[in-house]
This record gives structure tokens, C-alpha cells and sequence, in this order.
């Protein structure tokens, strides 16, 4: 045993959990059994089985052909200037004022940019016109067949048959992936081979765009039949529908080939008439025998590899060495090839009967080896297996005893439980199954280690191992199963055959739990706390700090305790208390107290922590409720008792702490000790006024006076620290234009412009403060949900007009299309009218405005120019004049348009107001037009007076040229 002990002392690591298969098709699971290992059916793996957006990626190719419910933006550049968004109508007809309809479907976007050119020259002199693509209409195609959601779905002009597929799912096992069908609306037909794509150099019809209304036909599986053994891509495949039978050398070509070069033996399986299954080796690679449901086994006709041993397991570099350099084990291993933290008492030597030409495993004492005390002689193909110390704790995981006490092998589980779960169905009245290690299992808790690699590469050696193992369940860190080479083991004066269990009378306690080194200490060497706690020194970071817990059992009355205590007092000397014989002492990390108590006290953010079975006489406790869909915490699970005992010793710390919740304490704890275990306070936590509310009062205490802190609170009391009024806002305003010091600044509560302008440096002496533009992001959010909803009623408006039978104009729908398209791609300033002036603020305070998160300030300099905007010919800013009026401005922009509505004309001031015009011969009423003014024009809202709207199309088309007006006072 003495050999033992220094290896169960290694601190063990966990390994990624494996991931489990995917379910298997009835031709997958039918051909893998022939094959005798796993096959799947080639590409379906390579299709996505999740719909995902059909990206346009980079400029439109000119030769892009259009079609109706293509978007273009349209940009005039000239005499007349302009920028909108035009969908072609369903008639393929794009509308543009001024110009003559222009057939648009079926045009290439090349064609079309110089036919609206030639058009607009007509029209118009010195106008330039850019036309691009700017959104691509939508197209619908339905995919039938075998496919995961069959139905129609929606795609872009740019989508490809595989677009299509991909929208619908993908194409489920049962599909064929090679007899595809595109059907056109026309009647067309052509066949699709997705294999064309999948394979190297491939392509085809699968990458050509779909047309509306194309169909797209999956059939059943065809005829399929399989490669196997080694080739570079084993698999299940369909045949061609024109290639019934394949040749030797093409169902090479389908596998991708042979792994390795050189002869190779082909095994031809097919199924006859009879059902029974007949092998025919292949020679000639010419002929075309292979056909449906045949599988073909290649395999290399001789294993080249001679005159080798291998090294494998713990060691730095595994694999093959030359025999003529290893004839004997000390040749072969020596200490430097191991990696840290090897287990040298126990390896295993994998040889080949040369009889039977069976595997066999023999025990090998590595200790021995290294010292030269053991030198074995090695064969040609002999393989050493060197075990780590994480590959021994394995030993005595949960999944190991779970199969000692009768169960079954986890889904998913190494090669090496399964050959152990084998093992003990096989012999269920041998030392395994029936033994004192399996009735000593019924006792013990594993740990949640994954299954090492080792196990699953060389599946005998897990059952082998425990075979040639002791339980030692006292003198050591980790009790567990211990494998040795010798036939019996030793510790002290006592010793145990192999397959029995080792236990000391000495007196001893156990340290489990979040600590450095868990595991057994002699009682003369931790008689107390601090002593086994090595005064702090033996917890791991992280660990609980509040409370920990000292497991006793009472040898008279045979009763257990549970016995709390501080670490964070024995840790500081400020507690201690002796131990006793068999005293185990519990320490949890931070994370898993969090995770225990979350369900219980509602907190929905810490994961469930796993809760241990009671042990054999103790009283069972009902465990916290667990999470739904939480994750388990890492390590081993919390007895039950335990877990009980600190859920109802909790003090709950709510407010301003960094992680508020339930937390459990071993008696009177102090409140700064309670509010460093929340992680410690916010920075904006008011620890001048901490309230603690016991069962029959509530008291608040300055934590800021000096030791104050160190008052205390009991289980069932609650702390809560307040927060401090807000002083500062999370996020800044800029200020840009005419002052001293523009840029972004953080602001107060109950900041004002003022204030700001101050901040800022003042104004400028070109400064313009009745021009000043403030714009805010909540206004702005208010505006673009107005367009939207005016956009939807107008939709709204044009389904029920068709519902009823209206007769809708062609160019009434079209103009009421790019109405919702021009709301829609709107984007709204967000405008607040203010006054900004400084003098002004100064004498009336109530025009002060407070200040927002993310507001917008802009001071423009003093302007010399008055804009024109909305329906006149060539919208302008035009120089200011004292004494012209809005008439004035409009001639010089020539005029208004024939979409005009002149009745509607209005002036918007620098600061943002409105003001109505009244444009006519007969009015003499002379409207002042300050510089910085913009005169607009709206569009006459009579093509839209057949749509019945709640809210006025004038006050919609109004609302889109104060935005477009407001957009152009920025530009300038």
C-alpha cells in the first residue's frame, strides 16, 4: 500500500463532456450493421438544416434583369434635383414625375438606366439621372417532397435552387439529393444532382436563380449502396438515376479514395434474390457490378508496419518505436517520457497471444521498472499503457459505481463503461460484481470526472484496472480504488489482497469539499480547526467564507451532527474547535451556495446545484427545488442534510450590492462581512443609511463611521443597502455649430441649454441662436412610429378598396406604393422648437429647456439664404433679400410643379415653428421671410382621395416635406 499513497495524493482535472450521435436513418443503421461500424449517408450533413437570410453581397451586376416589386432608388442631379425610392409596379412600369411611364420588367438594370436617361433629357435640360438597385423583390417557390418544412416559402430574386432548399430545412434522409426537379410556371422541366455541387469541381443547375413560381419537386431516396473500410470518405450514397451499376474504380471516386497507397483487397456484399448476403472479392476495377444495396469494404491487402512496439497512455509522445532499441520494457519507457503526475504502480502491457492471436493484458509494477528492479522482455506488436492519475480517479467515479451497484452504462458512455457493464452481466457472481468493492460501493459517492481517453481507446483496460485494484478507504487524500502490479498491498502493519478493501484504526479527520488538498489527515496532525484548516491556508480561493460545516458522528448514541462554523472567523484566529475522531469537515465554493439556495429564494440567475443521495442511516432532508432548465454546478453533490442546514440559515442581502441574494451564516455575522460576500457594494450605494430588519425591528446604521461595521445580524435577518440618488446621467449631449467649445458633454439632472451654452464656451459672434436645431432621440422614436402607422393605414386603406371591387387606377396604386415606401425610409429628426438665446434664457428662465440623454444641439452661423423645397421645379436655397416675399423665392425656384398644392404652402421658421402662406393673386397679406427660413411646397394629396384614411393625406404629405425641409437645413 505504502506504494500507493504518494499517487493518490494528485489533484485530479475534468474533461469536456462527449457529445452524442446523431439518430440514425433505417438505410444508415441497415448498412452500418453490414459495414460493422458507423456509416452516414453522404451530403445531407453538408446542407444546413436551419433556414437563414438570402444576402445580396456587394453592387448589383448591370446585367440584372428586373421584375415587379423591385425597389430603385432614383437620384436626379442638375436643373432638377431630387432622391427617391420607386417600386416597379405590377404592370412593370416605373413611375417618375414629369416623364412618360417606363416599361421596366424585364429589362436589364443597364437597359433601364438608359432609357430613364434618354427620357429625362427629353423632358428636362442638364439633368442627370443615377438609377440602382435598392431592394430586390421578393419571390415565392414552393419545395414539395421530402424535406424538413415543405410548403411555399419566400426568397429573393437571387436565390438559387440550394437557397430554396436551405429556406425549406433542408432535405430530410429519406429524400433523394440527386433526382431533383425544378418545375417552371411555363411547364419547363430540368433535373437537379446535388452531388454535382457537393463533389470537387461541381456545380450545375443547383446555382441557377429561381423564377416566382418555380417549383421544387424532392422524390424518395433512390437506389443507394455504400463504401466502407479505408478510403477518405466512407459513406452511404445514391445512384444517379442514368447509372444504375458503378464500377470498382468510381465507387473509389465517391469515397474520395484510398487512405493509404499501395494494393488493396475490395469486398463486394450484395444481396441476392434469396435475402441471404454473399461476398465476392472484386479484381476487375472496369466492370460496372455494383449496384443498389451492395456494399464494397476496401481494406489493405497487408499491414506493412514490423519490427515495432508502441508506447501509449500518460506519456509525452505516444505512438510506435523500433523494436531493435526496446527489446525490453526499460528500453522503451524511461521517467523522462512521462507526463506529470504519473500513476506508477500500476500499468498494463497489451500483447498478442501468438496461439489463440488474442489481445491480452498483463499487470506491470512501473515503479519497479523505472528503479530497475523489473525488466520484462518485449515482443514484436507488444503495446505499455501508462496510466495518469486522473485516469486512476476514474476509477471511483459515479459512473463506475453506478455500474458496481447494478445499474446500467450512461447513453452516450465510453467504450471502456460498456466493456465493464459487459464484464459484470457476464460474471454476476464474481469478484466485480459480487465482491466487498461493489457492496462498498453502494456506500460511496464518485465524483463527476468525464470518461478519460485511455479508456475508450483500450475499452478491456477499465475492467482490468478494477480487477487488480484494493479500496482504500482511510490514508489517503482520495479513498477510491487503487490498482498495483503485486498481489497484495500494505500500509503500516496492515495489508489486503487485490480486490479487498484497506482501512486504518488511526485516528484520523477528512477535509471534503473546496479545500486544496481533500482528503484524510492523521487526527495528532489537525486536532482543531485552525490546525486542519492550516490556519486559512488549505482553502481554495473562492471558497464560502460564512459557513462551513463539521460532520460528527456520536459513536454512543450513533446519531449525526452537523456543527457550523466561520472559515472566515478560524481563518482570521478569531475561532476554533477541537475535532474528533471520523470528524469531517465541508467547505463549499462561493458559486455552489449561490447555486444551492437561488431556487429556494427565487433568484433566478445562479444555476442549480446537484444534491447527494443521504447516506445509509442518517435522516433524510428534502433537497432545494431545483431550476428548471438550469445547468449543474461543477463538482461533487451537497449532501442533503448539509444543504438543509444552510437554507435555513440564511440572512438575505438585498439593494445596491454587486450580488444581491440569500446567505447563509454560521451565527451572528458581521454586516461588512455580509456585504463582501455580495461581492461588496455598488458605487452607487448609500452606506450612510444600511438598513437591517430583524423579526421585530428595523434599525439603520452609518457603515461610513468606523466600526459600525462590525455589527452583527442573525439567520432569518435582512440587510439592505440603498442607493444614492442618481447625480449624473449614463450618457452625454452633444453641442455642435457656432460655440466656443463644441463636443460631447456629460450632464446633470436638471441640466439646462443654458447652462450647456455656457458649458460650451458661449456663443460665437456669427452665432445664429434663433436657427438653433434640437433634436432628441425619444422624439425622434415618436416620429418614425407615426410614419409607420400612417404607412400601414394607407395598406390598410388599399386592401379594402380591392376587397370591395373599387376600380383602383394603375397610377393611383403606384403613387400610393412609393407614399408607404418614401414613409417607411424615412428618417425623422426629431425636432424639439427651443429657445436659445442666452439673453432671452436670462430674462424668461420658464424657456429653459432640461436636458435629455443623447439630445442634439446644433447653433448654425448667421445664414444669408432662404430655402425652397417640396413641389417647384428646382428646389434651391436662395440668396436673402429685405422685402421678398414667399412668392419671390418660389419664382425663382421656377415655379411649382403640377403636383403642387399650393393652398397648403407653408414657412418654416429658423427656430423650427410653422407658418401657413396663403399664395394667390388676390392675397396681399406680406409674410416677413427671415434668412434661415425654408418655404415649402407641399404635394397635392388628390391622387390619394380615394383611399378612406381616419387622419388627412395633406397633414401626411405635410409631415414628409417638414422632415425632407428639416434634413436640408442641416446639409447646409
Amino acid at each position: 500500500m505504502a506504494a500507493l499513497i504518494p499517487w493518490a495524493h494528485v489533484a485530479l482535472a475534468a474533461e469536456p463532456a462527449r457529445p452524442s450521435p446523431h439518430a440514425q436513418s433505417p438505410v444508415e443503421a441497415s448498412f452500418s450493421a453490414r459495414a460493422g461500424g458507423p456509416l452516414r449517408a453522404f451530403g445531407y450533413d453538408q446542407l444546413p438544416d436551419t433556414p437563414g437570410g438570402i444576402a445580396t453581397l456587394g453592387a448589383v451586376q448591370a446585367d440584372y434583369r428586373l421584375g415587379t416589386g423591385d425597389t430603385l432608388a432614383v437620384m436626379l442631379r442638375g436643373q432638377k434635383t431630387a432622391s427617391k425610392r420607386v417600386v416597379i409596379d405590377a404592370e412593370g412600369r416605373l413611375l417618375l414625375e414629369d416623364l412618360r411611364p417606363v416599361t421596366a420588367a424585364g429589362r436589364t438594370l443597364a437597359e433601364l438606366r438608359e432609357e430613364v436617361q434618354a427620357a429625362m433629357s427629353a423632358a428636362h435640360l442638364d439633368v442627370e439621372v443615377f438609377v440602382s438597385l435598392a431592394e430586390v423583390r421578393r419571390i415565392g417557390v414552393f419545395v414539395l417532397g421530402p424535406v424538413r418544412r415543405p410548403g411555399r416559402v419566400e426568397l429573393t430574386a437571387f436565390a438559387t435552387v440550394l437557397d430554396a432548399l436551405t429556406a425549406a430545412g433542408g432535405v430530410t434522409a429519406d429524400g433523394s439529393l440527386r433526382s431533383i426537379r425544378l418545375v417552371s410556371p411555363g411547364g419547363g422541366e430540368r433535373g437537379i444532382d446535388l452531388y454535382r455541387l457537393l463533389m470537387p469541381g461541381g456545380g450545375g443547375a443547383a446555382d441557377e436563380r429561381l423564377r416566382d413560381g418555380d417549383r421544387i419537386l424532392v422524390p424518395p431516396l433512390g437506389p443507394t449502396l455504400a463504401v466502407a473500410g479505408a478510403v477518405k470518405r466512407p459513406g452511404i450514397y445514391e445512384l444517379a438515376a442514368d447509372r444504375p451499376r458503378l464500377t470498382l474504380a468510381e465507387m473509389g471516386d465517391l469515397a474520395g479514395g484510398p487512405v493509404r497507397p499501395g494494393p488493396a483487397r475490395a469486398l463486394r456484399l450484395a444481396i441476392g434474390a434469396d435475402g441471404a448476403e454473399r461476398g465476392e472479392e472484386v479484381a476487375d476495377a472496369e466492370m460496372p457490378l455494383f449496384g443498389d444495396g451492395d456494399l464494397l469494404l476496401l481494406t489493405p491487402r497487408q499491414e506493412n508496419r514490423r519490427n515495432t512496439v508502441r508506447l501509449e497512455g500518460h506519456v509525452h509522445r505516444p505512438g510506435p518505436r523500433e523494436l531493435a532499441k526496446a527489446r525490453s520494457l526499460r528500453g522503451l519507457v524511461r521517467a523522462e517520457d512521462l507526463r506529470p503526475e504519473p500513476y506508477l504502480p500500476f500499468a498494463a502491457l497489451a500483447a498478442t497471444d501468438p496461439r489463440s492471436r488474442a489481445r491480452t493484458l498483463r499487470p506491470i509494477d512501473l515503479a519497479a521498472v523505472l528503479d530497475g528492479e523489473s525488466d520484462p522482455r518485449l515482443a514484436e506488436g507488444d503495446t505499455l499503457i501508462v496510466l495518469g492519475a486522473e485516469d486512476v480517479d476514474f476509477l471511483t467515479s459515479e459512473p463506475v459505481l453506478a455500474l458496481l451497484r447494478g445499474g446500467k452504462p450512461p447513453a452516450g458512455a465510453c467504450r471502456g463503461l460498456e466493456v465493464l457493464a459487459r464484464t459484470l452481466a457476464a460474471e454476476p457472481q464474481g469478484t466485480l460484481a459480487r465482491g466487498p468493492q461493489a457492496r462498498a460501493a453502494a456506500t460511496m459517492t464518485g465524483s463527476t470526472a468525464p470518461c478519460p481517453p485511455v479508456f475508450d481507446e483500450h475499452p478491456d483496460l477499465l475492467a482490468f484496472a478494477l480487477g487488480h485494484a484494493t479500496l482504500v478507504r482511510s490514508g489517503v487524500p482520495r479513498p477510491g480504488f487503487y490498482p498495483a502490479a503485486r498481489p497484495a498491498v500494505a500500509m503500516g502493519g496492515a495489508s489486503a489482497p487485490r480486490g479487498g478493501i484497506l482501512e486504518s484504526d488511526e485516528p484520523r479527520v477528512e477535509l471534503i469539499g473546496h479545500v486544496r488538498h481533500p482528503g484524510v489527515r492523521p487526527l495528532h496532525a489537525a486536532s482543531s480547526l485552525r490546525r486542519a484548516l492550516a490556519d486559512g491556508e488549505a482553502m481554495q480561493p473562492g471558497v464560502y467564507p460564512l459557513l462551513g460545516v463539521i460532520e460528527r458522528h456520536d459513536r454512543r448514541t450513533l446519531a449525526r451532527q452537523l456543527i457550523a462554523f466561520s472559515p472566515q472567523e478560524v481563518a482570521a484566529g478569531r475561532f476554533d474547535r477541537h475535532l474528533a475522531d471520523h470528524d469531517r469537515i465541508h467547505l463549499l465554493s462561493a458559486e455552489r451556495v449561490r447555486a444551492l439556495v437561488a431556487p429556494a429564494t427565487g433568484d433566478p440567475r445562479a444555476p442549480a446545484a446537484p444534491v447527494a443521495a443521504a447516506p445509509p442511516g442518517a435522516p433524510a432532508a428534502e433537497p432545494p427545488p431545483p431550476l428548471p432548465a438550469a445547468a449543474p454546478v461543477g463538482g461533487e453533490p451537497v449532501d442533503p442534510a448539509i444543504a438543509a442546514l444552510f437554507l435555513e440559515r440564511v440572512v438575505q442581502v438585498r439593494g445596491a450590492v454587486l450580488r444581491p441574494g440569500a446567505y447563509p451564516v454560521a451565527g451572528p455575522t458581521a454586516i461588512e462581512a455580509l456585504i463582501d460576500a455580495a461581492d461588496g457594494a455598488t458605487a452607487g450605494a448609500d452606506l450612510s443609511a444600511v438598513e437591517v430588519t430583524a423579526a421585530a425591528q428595523r434599525r439603520l446604521i452609518d457603515l461610513i463611521r468606523p466600526g459600525t461595521g462590525r455589527q452583527t445580524v442573525a439567520a432569518g435577518d435582512a440587510i439592505r443597502v440603498n442607493a444614492a440618488p442618481a447625480a449624473l446621467e449614463s450618457r452625454a449631449v452633444t453641442i455642435a455649430g457656432a460655440v466656443r467649445r463644441p463636443g460631447s458633454y456629460d450632464v446633470t439632472r436638471n441640466e439646462t441649454l443654458a447652462s450647456l451654452i455656457d458649458r460650451a464656451g458661449g456663443l460665437t459672434e456669427e452665432a445664429y441662436p434663433a436657427g438653433t436645431l434640437f433634436t432628441r432621440a425619444g422624439e425622434r422614436r415618436r416620429q418614425k412610429e407615426e410614419f409607420e402607422q400612417d404607412a400601414r393605414a394607407i395598406e390598410r386603406a388599399l386592401v379594402r378598396a380591392k376587397a370591395r371591387g373599387d376600380t383602383v387606377n394603375p397610377d393611383d396604386a403606384a403613387h400610393t406604393r412609393q407614399l408607404v415606401a418614401e414613409l417607411r425610409g424615412t428618417e425623422p429628426l426629431g425636432r424639439i422648437v427651443v429657445e436659445a438665446d442666452p439673453a432671452v434664457l436670462k430674462q424668461r428662465p420658464e424657456l429653459n429647456v432640461l436636458l435629455e440623454s443623447d439630445d442634439r444641439i446644433l447653433i448654425p452661423k448667421r445664414p444669408l439664404s432662404v430655402a425652397v423645397a417640396g413641389e417647384v421645379l428646382r428646389p434651391a436655397a436662395l440668396q436673402f433679400r429685405t422685402g421678398k416675399t414667399p412668392e419671390d423665392y418660389i419664382r425663382e425656384a421656377g415655379g411649382t410643379t403640377r403636383e403642387a398644392d399650393e393652398g397648403r404652402a407653408y414657412l418654416i421658421l429658423p427656430d423650427g415653428r410653422a407658418q401657413p402662406l396663403a399664395i394667390s393673386a388676390w392675397n396681399h397679406t406680406v409674410t416677413a421671410v427671415p434668412p434661415g427660413s425654408v418655404v415649402v411646397v407641399p404635394r397635392d394629396p388628390k391622387p390619394f382621395d380615394w383611399l378612406e384614411l381616419s387622419k388627412n393625406v395633406g397633414s401626411i404629405l405635410s409631415s414628409l416635406a417638414i422632415t425632407a425641409a428639416s434634413v436640408s437645413v442641416i446639409s447646409r
